[in-house]
C-alpha cells in the first residue's frame, strides 16, 4: 500500500503525470525509429515494416495514444499553476513574479532542449503559452468553460477557413509533397550515419518544419495545449482532486458520454494508416479537414476520459506499482530529458543506430523498457533526495533556494 507520506490528492496527480510519460515516449520514439517522418508507403518501400503488423499497430496507437498524454500533461501544467499560486499566495509570496521566473526558466530549457537535442520539445511551448494563465487566473471557473469552447469553435473555424478559402491544386499539393519527402529523406540518412554534430544541427530545422506544420492544420497542437490548461486551472478552481470521492458519480458519468464520441472522432482520424478513404464520392478533396477536425475535437474528448479514469484507479485501487509511477512522475522534468538522452544514444547513428532498424513494434517495446529504468531510477533517487535534479535545479532558479539535503 502507498506510504501517506504526502498528501494523497499530490499523489494523484504525479500517478497520472507518471504514466503520461510513458505514453509520451511511445510516441516520440517513432521519430527516432522513423516512422513518425514517413507515410505507411514509404515505410513499406523502405522495407521498415510489413502492412500486415504496421497498419494495425499503428492505427492502434494513433487511436489510444497520440495527443492524449501530451495533453494529459498540458492539464496537469495548468492545475500545477494553481497549485504553486495558492501555495505562493498563502506564504505570502509574489505569486505573479516566481511564475513568471518559472516559466523564463523552463523556456530557457525547453529552447536548449530544442535546438540541440531534440526538435520535438515541448517545454518551450509550455512556457511562451503559460504566460497566458497570468491572464486566467482570477477569471471564474464560468469564464473559463467559456473561453475552452471559443478556443475549440475557433480551432475548427481556422482549419475550415485554411481549407475552403485557400484550396491547392493536386499539382501544387504533389510539389509540396516531393519538397518534405526530400527534406525527410535528408532526416533520415542524418538520424541513421550522422555524426553527433549533423544530427544537432538538423534539429533547427525540425523546429522550424514543426512550427511551419502547426500553422498549416491551424495550430491545432497548441490550441490543445491551452485549452488543457484551463481545464486544469478550472480543477484546481474546483478542488477536483481533493473530492473525488464526492465527485465520483457526476465524473463516471461524464466519462460514460465523452468516451464513445471521443473514440469515434479519434478513429476516424486515425484511417489513413490503413490506407481507408471515407465513402462520400465528393469528399475526396476535403479528406485531410474532416481527419484533421475528427482529431481535433476527439483528442481533448478522450484526454478527459483518461484523467477521469486513472484518478479513479489511483484512488479506488492504491498499490505499490502505482506508488513506483507517482515517483516516477515526480521526477517528471527530468524523466522526460533524460528520455531524450536514452533515445539519442540507442537511435541514433554515432550510437547503437537502431533507427530503421526496428519494426514499430519493436520500437514501443524498447520504449517500455526505457520507461522501465526510468521508474526503478525515480524510486531510486527518491530514496535519498526529496527531488529530481532537474526539478531542484528549476527550483533553485525560480526561488534561489539552497539545494535540498539528502535524506537520512
Amino acid at each position: 500500500m502507498l506510504k501517506p507520506s504526502l498528501s494523497h490528492r499530490v499523489v494523484t496527480i504525479d500517478f497520472i503525470r507518471g504514466l503520461a510519460l510513458l505514453g509520451i515516449l511511445l510516441i516520440n520514439v517513432q521519430t527516432y525509429a522513423l516512422f513518425a517522418l514517413l507515410r505507411p508507403e514509404q515505410v513499406y518501400k523502405l522495407g521498415l515494416d510489413q502492412p500486415d503488423t504496421y497498419a494495425p499497430a499503428q492505427f492502434f496507437v494513433q487511436l489510444l495514444i497520440k495527443g492524449q498524454f501530451y495533453t494529459i500533461y498540458s492539464f496537469l501544467f495548468g492545475l500545477g499553476f494553481y497549485l504553486m499560486s495558492k501555495k505562493n499566495t498563502h506564504a505570502g509570496l509574489d505569486t505573479n513574479r516566481f511564475f513568471k521566473r518559472r516559466l523564463w526558466v523552463l523556456l530557457a530549457l525547453g529552447l536548449l532542449h530544442a535546438f540541440i537535442f531534440w526538435f520535438g520539445d515541448v517545454l518551450h511551448k509550455y512556457a511562451l503559452l503559460g504566460f497566458t494563465l497570468l491572464y486566467f487566473s482570477k477569471k471564474s471557473v464560468a469564464v473559463l468553460g467559456k473561453w475552452v469552447i471559443g478556443l475549440a469553435v475557433l480551432g475548427v473555424v481556422l482549419q475550415t477557413v485554411q481549407t475552403l478559402a485557400f484550396p491547392s491544386t493536386p499539382s501544387e499539393q504533389a510539389a509540396s509533397q516531393q519538397q518534405f519527402d526530400a527534406v525527410v529523406m535528408q532526416v533520415v540518412a542524418t538520424w541513421q550515419k550522422g555524426s553527433v554534430w549533423e544530427v544537432m544541427s538538423l534539429q533547427s530545422l525540425g523546429v522550424v518544419m514543426l512550427h511551419v506544420m502547426a500553422f498549416k492544420h491551424g495550430f491545432a497542437g497548441y490550441l490543445h495545449y491551452e485549452m488543457m490548461f484551463l481545464l486544469g486551472l478550472m480543477a484546481g478552481k474546483l478542488q477536483l482532486f481533493s473530492r473525488l470521492a464526492e465527485v465520483k458519480n457526476q465524473f463516471l458519468r461524464t466519462a460514460f458520454w465523452l468516451f464513445p464520441m471521443g473514440l469515434m472522432l479519434k478513429a476516424v482520424a486515425s484511417l489513413p494508416v490503413l490506407g481507408v478513404h471515407l465513402p462520400m464520392v465528393n469528399s475526396l478533396p476535403y479528406e485531410p479537414l474532416i481527419f484533421s477536425l475528427a482529431d481535433f475535437l476527439g483528442t481533448p474528448l478522450l484526454t478527459v476520459v483518461y484523467l477521469i479514469e486513472l484518478a479513479m484507479l489511483f484512488n479506488q485501487y492504491p498499490n505499490r506499482v502505482f506508488g513506483w509511477i507517482a515517483n516516477a512522475g515526480r521526477l517528471g522534468l527530468t524523466n522526460y530529458l533524460m528520455q531524450t538522452l536514452l533515445c539519442m544514444g540507442l537511435f541514433y547513428g554515432y550510437g547503437l543506430g537502431l533507427s530503421g532498424r526496428l519494426t514499430l513494434l519493436e520500437s514501443l517495446v524498447v520504449a517500455v523498457g526505457i520507461y522501465v529504468c526510468q521508474v526503478s531510477y525515480s524510486n531510486l533517487w527518491l530514496k535519498y533526495y526529496r527531488q529530481g535534479p532537474l526539478e531542484w535545479l528549476w527550483r533553485k532558479l525560480t526561488y534561489t533556494q539552497k539545494r535540498p539535503e539528502a535524506i537520512s
